[in-house]
């Protein structure tokens, strides 16, 4: 994933300096492209973008392509340096560990590189119930020896403010429950991404699964679509 701007100087010297470092024992070519010609240039969050289109082709096993790739710049020999580039999404090749580099070259001279390995499933994802039988009562308020100092966000919502209060309530009431374990960063993700977002909304920040119910903040979801703006400045170099 190369930084990429499309400059005419600038492209060859990049695919010059990856080419020279991982092209020297390649016998098939090194596919090159760069999230700019499928989105543009997002400036300060351009090498982020990057990662994130990495992550994806490790992810899914597909090449993004290369839509604004017309054009190969005579400057740059594809063939003699070992690289390729597609307008094309292409199938990853079949090897037994997919790894992708990420460049970021910032206007003001920080030039970052990354390199991203998948993520191999080791383990078979399982169920885990939250309600656990116990030989013998546990103190639920004991200090918990394993739990870490990370505030984490708790989200709720319901149709109307009453059912919100009450919903928080009873999931409360739940958690305190000696028998019921749970994990907090568990139930963060099922409360924010597996349950249904009502008009009503609140949050609570916490340590513990067992929140403060009085430390809820709540509102409405506002009615209004907001208006977004989306600015494109080429290098930036003016702002």
């Amino acid at each position: 994933e190369g930084h990429g701007t499309g400059t005419i100087a600038g492209d060859p010297i990049e695919v010059q300096a990856a080419s020279s470092v991982l092209c020297q024992t390649r016998e098939e070519p090194l596919a090159i492209g760069s999230i700019k010609s499928n989105i543009g240039h997002s400036e300060c969050s351009a090498g982020i973008s990057g990662v994130i289109k990495a992550v994806l082709a490790l992810e899914k096993g597909v090449i993004p392509g290369n839509p604004t790739f017309i054009t190969p710049s005579p400057r740059i020999d594809f063939h003699g340096l070992k690289v390729k580039a597609s307008r094309n999404a292409i199938p990853w090749p079949k090897v037994s560990l997919r790894r992708a580099s990420v460049n970021s070259f910032g206007f003001g001279g920080s030039n970052a590189h990354a390199i991203l390995e998948e993520a191999k499933p080791w383990a078979k994802p399982t169920h885990v119930s939250s309600l656990q039988l116990l030989d013998e009562p546990e103190d639920f308020f004991a200090e918990d020896e394993t739990e870490n100092d990370t505030a984490t966000i708790l989200v709720f919502s319901a149709n109307s403010e009453t059912s919100l209060l009450s919903y928080v309530q009873r999931l409360r009431r739940h958690l305190m429950y000696p028998a019921v374990q749970v994990s907090l960063q568990d139930l963060a993700y099922t409360l924010s991404n597996r349950r249904t977002h009502h008009f009503h909304r609140g949050f609570v920040v916490t340590k513990k699964p067992i929140f403060d119910s009085n430390a809820l903040v709540s509102g409405e979801k506002s009615a209004e679509t907001p208006r977004v703006g989306f600015v494109f400045t080429g290098q930036g170099a003016q702002w």
